[in-house]
């Protein structure tokens, strides 16, 4: 997958691990990521394309 493909909407997460996180939008060579912790609080940032993996288990 190249960085160009990731689009709103998909489900990621980071190549080292972490949460499933859903992009809130594409910026360039990143992507505006949120999702919720263990405890249903929302957290968001932007990760660079490069650290993202496509994520599409539900």
């Amino acid at each position: 997958m190249s960085d160009s493909d990731f689009k709103p909407g998909d489900a990621v997460s980071l190549k080292s691990g972490g949460p499933r996180m859903t992009i809130a939008m594409v910026d360039g060579k990143s992507a505006f990521c949120e999702w919720f912790t263990d405890d249903q609080q929302l957290q968001s940032r932007s990760f660079a394309l490069t650290s993202l993996m496509l994520n599409e288990e539900r």
